[in-house]
């Protein structure tokens, strides 16, 4: 099943959200020493983004996709390899820092909505798929106390 786009967009955020957090931190720390931010950075890069793939339980998962209940795999649903998961996140990370996050959103638009597939996942031959089943949606968004079925509101 395909994720939605909220997912995949959550994912990234939990991904990005502690590595943009110890950027701002090493680069107020970077005043008494040059050499903490690279090293704090870098670490935070590797540790978010990548260390995740080398776990045996979260292949294809980083800490957000497992959140959320997403993975990465080949088009076939066979577990992505590990060099092909590498460098499809470092060509989507080098792609974003260099158009200034210009790629996140031109990817996304690219993405089509039965495949969920963007830019990144056509280059690398993978896909993006959801954990969960279907959920069963409530289409009665006011509810259905007692008030509103008089009213014939629910």
């Amino acid at each position: 099943m395909v994720p939605s786009f909220e997912k995949r967009v959550r994912a990234f955020a939990m991904d990005t959200s502690p590595v943009a957090i110890v950027l701002i931190i090493s680069a107020w720390l970077g005043s008494e020493n040059i050499l903490i931010p690279y090293l704090l950075s870098g670490t935070a890069f590797v540790g978010f983004y990548f260390f995740p793939y080398f776990l045996k339980s979260s292949r294809g998962q980083t800490f957000g996709k497992r959140i959320q209940k997403i993975r990465i795999v080949n088009l076939d649903d066979t577990p992505v390899e590990l060099w092909r998961v590498l460098l499809r996140d470092l060509f989507k990370l080098a792609l974003s820092i260099g158009t200034f996050s210009i790629y996140l959103v031109v990817s996304f638009f690219v993405m089509n909505e039965k495949t969920g597939r963007t830019i990144h996942d056509y280059i690398f031959k993978t896909k993006v798929i959801d954990l969960e089943g279907p959920k069963k949606k409530n289409g009665n968004i006011l509810g259905t106390s007692e008030s509103l079925r008089k009213r014939g509101l629910s």
